[in-house]
């Protein structure tokens, strides 16, 4: 769950670092990514894990249109109407999954990763480590494409100084919109992970939202593994609370362990100066 976490938190960390934009509809778009996966997974009988290769296009096509219809008017307002316009969008996600899909839950009943591995005397779902694997992969990779490839390195620019990379060449408002397209994609794959082991309904996008900015805030901005291991720090510490002590303190944990990383280093564990 904590690779898983962390994939979620890359997408948010693209969008806020690169734009500085609080973009609070993040987790919706994972809740959506979810449902998409299902309806694709029920209408083409497409395993959950394999619906990504569908859904990753049709999220970056979305992100790119919120971008350029929503977000791209209000980067030069006060910080509190791009609040105010991401709080509204995720309200509208909201809404649309209930019309869409109801308010009851949904789930799909197969995944050819389901299913267990017998370890030193532990039991290990299979589904969850294979998401697991698929989210180091995909985090890996996004890591390379920022640091390899000519738009990759036009995200890093733009997010450090926009003003001279637009002096470089770099045409920063198409950056904006690839960041913005790219981090929204990513809840793609997440979303199709995370419906190979368990359901959906329209309230999971505020906690998942929440998560991803506890993340960011953990590791602070500027480090892709400091982004892994926050995410590891929150996902274990969830899975103990809930072995532990009592499945409803899972969130509690979450945050405790949110505010004394805080009170001890504002920047984040990782972040940069």
């Amino acid at each position: 769950m904590g690779c898983i976490y962390a994939l979620i938190a890359l997408g948010l960390s693209l969008i806020f670092g690169v734009m500085n934009v609080v973009n609070f509809a993040h987790g919706n778009f994972v809740m959506l990514s979810m449902y998409f996966s299902f309806w694709v997974a029920s209408l083409w009988g497409i395993d959950a894990v394999l619906t990504p290769l569908i859904t990753f296009p049709l999220l970056f096509i979305i992100g790119m249109l919120v971008y350029y219809g929503i977000i791209d008017r209000t980067l030069k307002e006060h910080y509190t109407i791009q609040i105010a316009v991401t709080v509204g969008l995720m309200t509208f996600l909201g809404a649309i999954t209930q019309l869409a899909w109801q308010s009851r839950p949904r789930a799909l009943s197969y995944s050819f990763i389901q299913g267990s591995i017998q370890f030193g005397g532990y039991t290990i779902a299979l589904s969850r480590l294979i998401s697991a694997v698929i989210s180091l992969i995909i985090i890996i990779g996004i890591s390379f494409f920022l640091s390899k490839t000519w738009p990759g390195r036009a995200i890093r620019a733009t997010s450090d100084d926009s003003d001279a990379a637009s002096l470089m060449g770099v045409d920063f408002r198409r950056t904006y919109a690839l960041a913005f397209g790219l981090g929204s994609s990513l809840t793609a794959i997440s979303g199709g992970l995370l419906m190979t082991f368990q359901q959906v309904d329209p309230t999971m996008g505020l906690r998942f939202g929440l998560l991803s900015w506890c993340i960011l805030a953990l590791a602070g901005l500027g480090s892709i593994p400091g982004l892994l291991i926050s995410g590891l720090i929150i996902g274990i510490g969830e899975s103990l609370a809930m072995s532990f002590w009592d499945p409803r303190a899972r969130s509690l944990v979450i945050y405790l362990i949110f505010i004394l990383v805080l009170w001890l280093r504002p920047r984040g564990l990782f972040g940069r100066k």
